[in-house]
C-alpha cells in the first residue's frame, strides 16, 4: 500500500531493470530510451522485476516549467513510488496519492521546477513490490499569467475550442477565498467550464466543473503563497463567461459551495441570495420506500417552475437528478445502488418565475440517508477501525462478503454540527479484509467515519468504467484521534 509521504533520503541505485517503450496505440509518444532520458509528452512501459530494485530516468527542464509525472501499476503487485532529484542531486519531490484519483496503485508528482538542468527520476516499489509500470511525463514552460487583484472581480470570456487561460493570486494574511461565478447558461443548467488550481509547489489542489451550479469557491490558508488558476471549457463546442474574485473569507459574497485547498470538502454551504432565498412557508419533505425517494414541497405563489437536484456528501451532483418542473410540487427519484456509499444525500429544490433574474424566489433542502441499507445477497458488513498509536493513521478491517469482487472504502470527517464531510475514496481488491489508512485523516478534524462497501464487479462502473459496480452492502465504524504528544517509552510510573 502506498500512503507514505514522509520525506526520506534516497541514494540513487544503479539501474537494475530494463525498460521497454510502450507501443500500444493508447500512447502517442514513445521517445524515451531504455532506462535513459525522456522528454515532455513521453509515455514509457518499464519493469521492476525483483524486490529492492529501482530504475532511473532523466529529463531536461527549465526553471519555472510546470511538470506532472504519473506512475501506475500495469502488472504484478507493484505499489509504485517516485522520487525526483534536482540537477545538483537534492531531493525535489516525492510521490503522493493523486488528490483527484481513486486509483490506490498510482504515484503522482506535480511541480514548478525550481531550476534549469537535468533532473533524475527514481522509480521503485513500496514494500519491495514488483511488476510492470506505466510512466507518463507531461510538462510545459512557464506561462504568461494575469494576476487577480484582491477585491476586484474579473470577467473571463471562454470561447469555443479555447486555449487554457492562466491567472495567479497571492493568499492574503487571512483565509483567502477564490470565488468563481458562472455567468452563462448551459447544460444541465450553466456553462460547463473547467478550472484547475495549483499551489505554489505545483500540486493540483482543486478541479472545478460547471454545468450544475452558479458558483464555486476555494478557501486557502492565510499567507500560503502563490496559486495558479487555469480556466478552460469541459465542452470545447460551448462558449461562456465566468467571473473570478479573490477576497478574505469574511469579505466573500454569499456562497453555494466550498472546497478547502487541501482537497477536503467542508460540506454544503447553505445557498445565500441578496433577495429571496429560504422562505418561511417553503419546505421540502421526503419519504423512502426501498431505494425510491418521494419528495413533496409546498407551492409558492407566483412561481412558474421548480428546479430539483440531488448532491452527495461532498456536494457533487448526481448527474441524472436535475429536473426542471413546471408547476409541480412532487417528484420521485430512484437511487442507483452503486451511489449509496456516496451518501448521505441532500435534495435541493429552488422556486423561480418567468421574467425574473437567475436568483430563485425560494429554496429549501432535505437530507436523504441510506445508512445500513442491505441487499438479498448481503445483510451488512461488520467493520472495525483501529487507530495506530502515535500517528494519524488507522487499520480498517471487515468481514469478508461472499461474492465480493471489490470494496470501496469511504473516509468521512465529522463536522461540528455532526454532518459527514467526504475526505477520500479508495478501491480495494475483493480478497482483502484489511487496509492501512494513512494520509487520509486531516488534522482539522478529530472524529472520522470509515465506511466499507462491497461490490460484485471490480470494474464497469463510474463515468469511465474503472469503478466497481453491483452494490452488495456496506458497513461503517468510527475512529477518533487525540492530539499527537510526545511518545514515552518504558514502564508507567
Amino acid at each position: 500500500m502506498r500512503h507514505r509521504r514522509f520525506p526520506r533520503f534516497v541514494r540513487l541505485a544503479p539501474v537494475l531493470a530494463a525498460a521497454v517503450l510502450l507501443t500500444v496505440s493508447a500512447f502517442s509518444s514513445t521517445q524515451a530510451q531504455i532506462g535513459g532520458s525522456i522528454g515532455y509528452g513521453s509515455s514509457v512501459l518499464g519493469n521492476i522485476p525483483a524486490a529492492g530494485q529501482s530504475l532511473t530516468y532523466s529529463f531536461n527542464g527549465s526553471a519555472g516549467d510546470f511538470i506532472q509525472i504519473t506512475l501506475r501499476n500495469w502488472t504484478g503487485t507493484l505499489n509504485p513510488r517516485l522520487d525526483l532529484f534536482t540537477p545538483d542531486g537534492q531531493p525535489a519531490a516525492a510521490s503522493a496519492t493523486h488528490p483527484l484519483s481513486d486509483d490506490p496503485l498510482a504515484a503522482f508528482i506535480s511541480l514548478f521546477l525550481p531550476q534549469g538542468g537535468i533532473y533524475s527520476l527514481l522509480i521503485s516499489g513500496e514494500g519491495d513490490t514488483t511488476g510492470e509500470f506505466i510512466l507518463k511525463l507531461q510538462g510545459r514552460g512557464g506561462m504568461s499569467a494575469t494576476p487577480l487583484v484582491y477585491g476586484q472581480s474579473l470577467d473571463v470570456n471562454v470561447p469555443t475550442d479555447p486555449p487554457p487561460q492562466y491567472f495567479t493570486f497571492e493568499a492574503q494574511d487571512c483565509p483567502t477565498v477564490l470565488t468563481l461565478s458562472n455567468l452563462s447558461d448551459g447544460l444541465p443548467f450553466t456553462f460547463p467550464f473547467h478550472v484547475k488550481v495549483h499551489n505554489q509547489a505545483g500540486t493540483q489542489i482543486a478541479q472545478l466543473y460547471g454545468g450544475d451550479a452558479l458558483e464555486d469557491r476555494l478557501i486557502v490558508a492565510p499567507s500560503s503563497g502563490r496559486y495558479e488558476v487555469v480556466v478552460s471549457s469541459d465542452d470545447p463546442q460551448v462558449a461562456g463567461m465566468v467571473q473570478l474574485l479573490v477576497t478574505c473569507e469574511e469579505q466573500s459574497p454569499g456562497c453555494l459551495a466550498a472546497v478547502l485547498a487541501a482537497g477536503y470538502a467542508p460540506g454544503i454551504c447553505p445557498p445565500c441570495f441578496a433577495e429571496g432565498g429560504r422562505c418561511a412557508d417553503f419546505s421540502v419533505e421526503v419519504s423512502l420506500s426501498d431505494l425510491t425517494a418521494s419528495f413533496t414541497w409546498s407551492p409558492v405563489e407566483g412561481v412558474d417552475w421548480y428546479i430539483f437536484s440531488i448532491l452527495d456528501s461532498v456536494a457533487s451532483l448526481l448527474m441524472d437528478s436535475p429536473q426542471l418542473l413546471e408547476g409541480e410540487t412532487t417528484h420521485t427519484y430512484s437511487f442507483n445502488p452503486a451511489d449509496l456509499p456516496r451518501g448521505p444525500f441532500t435534495a435541493v429544490v429552488s422556486a423561480g418565475a418567468e421574467g425574473g433574474d437567475s436568483e430563485p424566489l425560494c429554496l429549501d433542502d432535505a437530507v436523504v440517508s441510506f445508512e445500513g441499507t442491505t441487499t438479498e445477497t448481503c445483510s451488512g458488513i461488520a467493520v472495525g477501525v483501529d487507530a495506530v498509536p502515535g500517528a494519524r493513521a488507522a487499520v480498517a478491517h471487515w468481514g469478508a462478503v461472499p461474492g465480493a469482487a471489490a470494496y470501496m472504502i469511504h473516509v468521512y470527517a465529522y463536522a461540528d454540527d455532526g454532518g459527514l464531510i467526504g475526505i477520500r475514496v479508495l478501491n480495494v481488491p475483493g480478497d482483502a479484509t484489511t487496509y492501512h489508512l494513512a494520509d487520509v485523516f486531516p488534522p482539522d478534524y478529530d472524529r472520522f467515519q470509515v465506511r466499507v462497501a462491497a461490490y460484485s464487479e471490480a470494474s464497469g462502473g463510474g463515468a469511465f468504467g474503472d469503478m466497481p459496480q453491483g452494490y452488495l452492502c456496506d458497513g461503517s465504524a468510527d475512529v477518533t484521534f487525540g492530539p499527537l504528544g510526545p511518545v514515552e517509552w518504558g514502564p508507567a510510573s
